[in-house]
């Protein structure tokens, strides 16, 4: 293939998948341990080695102090996560795993990966998006394009069900929730509306469960961080349990006692009423944008491993009158329609005859002052773009100055759709320089374009000026500034990786593993006699031990390099 190789993440809460376009479909990439999903789990050893994915995520209940999982609700925010005395933002940890899942997709193509379509939650703001981008700059990968996942969902599911129908994408994720209105006809799927809630997911399901849990037992509050991670781990076992069973046992040993629970349908039900509540706002919002009913929608497709929840698909069969489909594994969806995207986006000919479409999921506008009964009264929000406008979309307004002299207007951007700003997402501001005139005399023209990735772009300039202003956006909270990425991109080059998580043995491992499976008789017994060597040597952290296997190794696979590659 001339085009170069791009790679579809999924990049969860609790989990992250890759996957690539080949031969016409797209592929999920099994990780170093033959998983295609990774845990989203960042962890240090006593070593200080950082352990990503399984080896972290099976530390999380024992050393909850140097593990941190669902950063990704971090995402766009100034706050630091620890890991024992160690600092990270959550740009930092999702690189560490973006890494990962680099490596990992390297070692088994047998090729430099450097571009990727990475999906993120529809109703991520601009800041969490750039946050995003920022955390695959900082894991050396280009994004090629940011993919909403329901959007990503439904392209896979498009192509499972290649023909014309109207769908409801419900994704309920490990930490975020979102709809999209799917119309697919002749080759299009065109996303008619979306809406969400980044902070609703199995988690929130999972920590309504450890409450239940401390009200049954007061005795155990309030847990200590360790005590906190068993709690939850008892919860989520307990939530799985019901998927297949009537009722979910548990009980905890600690301090030299036990406690016991037994959770029932009846009692999650209960005490997850307010979330099942919340996941009906986004649903009946996303219809009246897309001027959908009910009756409209051929199909509703559940995605996202939190829809495993029996007690989430009977919300769902009642709210829409009929039972949901689940055709694609909903751990997958995502990573599978990130792929196609991946396919789309290197001009596959298999896919060159999809066309996409896609909205944005919530309105952009800026604060204005409004006259009233001769007062003038700031803190209104007025809206450039509508949210489930379709993208790319770029719109003016004209706003003037209030002031009398005035030679500066700050102007504000928010997301939201309340009446007031305060009712809003503050995104960030601007400084323009205006011509000191009469109030209302300057009239500023104010440009807002939002890109297929969902970026916001601001350009502002006075009405009679020669030259447009493109300004940046300034003052963000939670965006990280260049010396911030700069710092971080030495941070995580200085952090101690485990030797088995190292490119060099990784793709050592792999190509050891592939030619084990082509070759037969001794040669085979060879192959996995060294290794087992090298297996065992990584584990040691011997520096000088790796070191000798390895050239022991290479020699061996140097004949086959051929047979391997085939």
């Amino acid at each position: 293939m001339t085009t170069m190789q791009v790679m579809g993440i999924d990049l969860g809460t609790t989990n992250s998948a890759v996957s690539l376009w080949q031969n016409g479909k797209s592929v999920l990439i099994p990780n170093q341990w033959g998983e295609v999903l990774t845990p989203s789990v960042i962890g240090l050893d006593e070593q200080g080695n950082i352990l990503i994915g399984r080896p972290a995520r099976d530390r999380l209940q024992r050393f909850p102090q140097l593990t941190q999982a669902s950063f990704k609700r971090y995402m766009g925010t100034d706050a630091t996560l620890s890991l024992g005395t160690r600092q990270f933002r959550a740009e930092e940890l999702s690189a560490l795993l973006l890494r990962q899942l680099k490596q990992d997709a390297e070692a088994w193509l047998g090729q430099p990966l450097t571009r990727a379509v990475i999906t993120v939650p529809a109703y991520f703001n601009d800041v969490q998006r750039r946050a995003v981008k920022n955390a695959a700059r900082l894991a050396g990968l280009e994004v090629a394009r940011l993919l909403n996942e329901p959007t990503a969902a439904s392209l896979a599911f498009g192509l499972l069900d290649n023909r014309e129908q109207k769908y409801l994408t419900f994704d309920l994720g490990g930490g975020t929730f979102d709809v999209s209105i799917i119309d697919m006809f002749e080759g299009v799927v065109e996303v008619r509306a979306s809406s969400g809630d980044v902070q609703l997911g199995g988690d929130d399901f999972s920590e309504a469960i450890v409450q239940w849990m401390l009200r049954q037992h007061p005795e155990l509050k309030p847990p200590s961080p360790a005590l906190r991670a068993e709690l939850l781990a008892k919860a989520d076992a307990m939530k799985q349990t019901l998927s297949l069973e009537d009722n979910a046992p548990a009980t905890l040993e600690w301090d030299g006692r036990q406690w016991h629970w037994t959770l029932t349908e009846a009692a999650l039900a209960d005490c997850c009423q307010s979330l099942l509540t919340r996941l009906q706002r986004p649903v009946q919002q996303a219809l009246h944008d897309a001027r959908f009913s009910l009756h409209d929608l051929d199909h509703i497709l559940m995605v996202g491993g939190a829809t495993r929840m029996p007690l989430v698909r009977q919300t769902v069969a009642r709210l829409f009158g009929r039972f949901p489909r689940h055709d694609l594994n909903p751990d997958e969806a995502v990573a599978l329609g990130a792929g196609v995207q991946a396919g789309m986006v290197m001009a596959d000919s298999a896919v060159e005859d999809i066309i996409l479409t896609d909205v944005m999921p919530f309105s952009l506008g800026v604060e204005v002052a409004k006259r009233h009964a001769g007062l003038l009264e700031p803190g209104f929000f007025l809206p450039l773009i509508e949210r489930n406008t379709f993208l790319p979309v770029s719109k003016m307004e004209t706003v003037n100055t209030v002031e009398d002299n005035q030679t500066t207007v700050l102007l504000k951007i928010y997301q939201g759709e309340g009446r007031r700003v305060q009712d809003n997402v503050f995104l960030g501001e601007m400084q323009v320089e205006v011509p000191p005139r009469p109030a209302g005399e300057v009239a500023l023209d104010v440009r807002f374009t939002y890109t297929l990735d969902g970026l916001l772009e601001v350009e502002c300039h006075y009405k009679n000026s020669p030259t447009v202003s493109r300004l940046v956006i300034e003052k963000i909270p939670g965006q990280m500034s260049e010396e911030q990425i700069a710092a971080s991109l030495q941070k995580l080059t200085d952090l101690k990786l485990h030797p088995r998580d190292r490119q060099e043995n990784q793709v050592l491992l792999t190509r050891c593993a592939r030619l084990y499976e082509h070759l037969l008789g001794e040669e085979r017994q060879r192959i996995d006699e060294l290794l087992t060597a090298f297996e065992q040597a990584l584990e040691s952290q011997d520096v000088r031990r790796i070191a000798t296997i390895r050239g022991y190794v290479e020699q061996f696979l140097r004949p086959y390099d051929e047979e391997i590659r085939s």
